[in-house]
């Protein structure tokens, strides 16, 4: 044994009797290890902390986070808009007479229907004519004569009800159209008949509520009335967009802006609402799009801004 070898020999052996027990050795080790670990945990949680806070996001827990299942995806927009808006036309007039007002042109269900208000209430009542494709359908118990209108096998139904019984004169005025005179009692048989011979071919406009500098590409306008706007994909009797002007109602968690009004734009199956506060009128506007119909964000809400409600509004 050499000088090194002797001298390494009697270092290890008086240094023997300082040394642990085996159970005490491993029980030293896993305390150290123990203290490594947690050390180790420290430092990923504090960098985790420092990420998460740097991030803006509010740090709950060192835990992983879960893994989320996709999100619902939007389905693909159908509608979008164009410029303006074309209004349908009543196409008939009565003659200008002096205690009537002149027509107010509405749709209701692709029905137009013009309204004759009088204003001189001896010899003069009401008149409304509605043009429609269907033939007109009652649900009033009503007695009914026969009658040649317009060249045409025509019906007179009259409502006995106060304080003047209601006349209906129905014929079918071509093999896609129906016409319906409705006023009352206040003319004669002969009178009726007279107002629907005078009818005569004209072009009128209806009368919105609301100006719209957009409206929906490629459908239908169906209901036009003092309070709504409603429009329907061709070939169906549904309205899948619908604009409503209703009386103020408060609106719960406004999430976006329209022309820098408060509004709710809200998603669920199959419908999306837009939902706008106008206080200037006491009233809140909806715009709906359901029934089949899909649109962006981005076009309902350009939408919204582009309706500008006219004086002749009423909200519902």
């Amino acid at each position: 044994m050499d000088d090194l070898d002797r001298l390494l020999s009697e270092t290890m052996h008086g240094a023997a009797g300082h040394a642990p027990s085996g159970n005490g050795l491993l029980g030293t080790v896993h305390d150290r290890s123990r203290r490594y670990h947690r050390r180790r945990v420290a430092t990923v949680a504090g960098v985790s902390v420092a990420v998460v806070l740097a991030a803006g996001i509010p740090f709950l827990t060192a835990a992983p986070e879960p893994v989320l299942p996709p999100a619902a995806s939007t389905p693909a927009p159908n509608v979008t808009l164009v410029d303006g808006w074309a209004a349908p036309e009543f196409p008939y007039t009565l003659p200008l007479t002096g205690g009537m007002r002149e027509p107010v042109v509405t749709a209701e269900n692709g029905r137009l229907s013009a309204f004759f208000e009088a204003t001189e209430l001896r010899d003069h009542a009401d008149v409304t004519v509605t043009v429609s494709t269907d033939e007109p359908a009652f649900t009033t118990e009503a007695t009914e004569t026969e009658i040649s209108v317009r060249g045409h096998a025509g019906t007179l139904r009259t409502v006995d009800v106060k304080p003047a019984r209601q006349l209906t004169l129905v014929w079918r005025e071509s093999s896609s159209r129906w016409i319906r005179l409705a006023t009352d009692d206040t003319y004669t048989t002969s009178q009726v008949v007279a107002i629907a011979d005078s009818l005569s071919s004209a072009a009128l406009p209806v009368q919105p509520p609301f100006a719209l500098s957009r409206s929906p590409a490629g459908l239908v306008t169906d209901t036009v009335s003092a309070s709504r706007m409603t429009f329907r994909a061709p070939n169906t009797s549904t309205a899948g967009f619908r604009t409503v002007l209703r009386e103020r109602q408060p609106l719960a968690g406004t999430n976006i802006q329209v022309g820098g009004s408060g509004a709710v734009l809200n998603r669920s199956a199959g419908t999306v609402t837009l939902t706008v506060d106008v206080p200037s009128w006491n009233a809140t506007l909806e715009v709906t799009v359901t029934g089949g119909l899909t649109i962006s964000d981005t076009d309902l809400i350009a939408y919204a801004e582009g309706v500008r409600i006219l004086n002749r509004s009423d909200p519902e």
